[in-house]
């Protein structure tokens, strides 16, 4: 379940071109950008509705919207119908994101927490390899409408999946703590309460940060590599599908890593490769314009960088957050997903199919990783 989020990303990337000539308008990226609002927005509902309601239900409201809002986008007849949908399938969508953070908070302690998050993101990852590909043969054979049919009929398939083998995996022992009452002044509460510790908001924004230097990529790749380096929709597809092996070998160093040393220590070794990498990748795109295979490689040493972080943010953001589980994870994938929005948004803006202009937001989102990091370490010789 928690594969929704990178299929419904990177399964439409091959078709951005089509989609533009389809409705004769540009800023197609806007789609992406729209997709962000909706995860943000939904993740901050169903945190506490899996708390209070237990992890099964809310999967069920969330598939559904997924399904509905996937067809919306079959059709679409127009780019502002297509971002509305986009919207709907967000807010379905992000259930399974929300809700699997969840359950392996429930069930884990900080470390093997870190370990749970790898191994999710090493599954996760096979979305961002299968998807584009898949996707450039659709978009190819089919057209872009294809694979929001598969999208819907992947959600669906995800519903009755659930009903046959899922059980609801909020422990009976979290019973005594699900909040009695549910309602807007409650939740609010409780964000306002996660916000307030330090720990949990500058470890969110780190994993933020750090994600949106992906997100920079994937929403201006469709126009910067079909441009500058003449790639067909099905060849792109297959480049895309190669951040996904990036994230499975960043998850397996991962495991790895923490029988040496736990999740703290691995973001104090990490959190400056992504940083590094950009600022690499910015001054080839200032000197030159890079060749592909040196584009590719600093883009790609990037992600693993971005995936040796981010699962060891995850575990420390929440675990303190025991009890709150579901409102944890729906406020830290929110705030995760209001970064991306914005850097969507930034290179819709911005994007002029150049490699330099992406190098310069990867290179800004990873100062933004590393400064939260500082902040953190300062708060903590503070509070010492």
């Amino acid at each position: 379940m928690s594969v929704v989020g990178p299929v419904s990303i990177d399964m439409y990337l091959p078709g951005f071109p089509q989609i533009e000539r389809d409705f004769a308008q540009r800023g197609v990226e806007v789609t992406m950008a729209a997709y962000m609002i909706g995860i943000a927005i939904g993740q901050l509902f169903y945190g506490p509705l899996s708390d209070r309601f237990g992890r099964k239900s809310p999967l069920y409201v969330g598939f559904a919207l997924y399904t509905i809002g996937s067809l919306g986008c079959v059709f679409a007849t127009s780019l502002t119908i297509l971002t509305g949908t986009r919207v709907l399938q967000a807010l379905g969508g992000c259930a399974g994101m929300v809700i699997g953070r969840a359950i392996v908070r429930d069930r884990c302690e900080p470390h093997e927490a870190a370990r749970a998050f790898s191994t999710l993101m090493m599954i996760v990852a096979l979305g961002p390899v299968i998807a584009p590909a898949l996707g450039g043969i659709f978009v190819t054979t089919l057209g872009w409408r294809s694979t929001f049919v598969f999208q819907a009929v992947f959600g669906m398939a995800l519903m009755f999946a659930m009903h046959r083998v899922l059980t609801d995996a909020r422990p009976a022992s979290a019973d005594a703590v699900r909040p009695r009452k549910l309602s807007i002044a409650y939740s609010l509460r409780r964000y306002l309460y996660l916000l307030r510790d330090g720990t949990f908001l500058g470890y969110s924004l780190l994993g933020g940060f750090a994600m949106s230097g992906l997100f920079a990529y994937i929403a201006g790749a469709p126009t910067v590599l079909p441009q500058h380096y003449g790639l067909s929709a099905q060849q792109f597809g297959w480049l895309i599908g190669l951040n996904g092996l990036t994230f499975m070998l960043a998850s397996r160093l991962n495991i790895r890593a923490l029988r040496k040393y736990g999740p703290a220590e691995a973001v104090a070794r990490h959190v400056w490769l992504p940083l590094g990498l950009s600022l690499a990748l910015l001054l080839s795109a200032t000197l030159m314009e890079p060749p592909l295979v040196l584009l590719l490689a600093l883009q790609l040493s990037y992600f693993v960088g971005v995936g040796r972080v981010t699962p060891h943010a995850a575990a420390l953001a929440m675990a303190p957050h025991g009890q709150d589980a579901g409102a944890a994870s729906g406020l830290m994938g929110a705030l995760h997903s209001l970064v991306a929005m914005i850097v969507s948004m930034v290179v819709a803006a911005v994007n002029d199919g150049t490699v330099l202009t992406l190098a310069v937001i990867m290179a800004a989102a990873a100062v933004c990783s590393v400064l939260s990091y500082v902040w953190i370490r300062h708060r903590g010789r503070s509070a010492g």
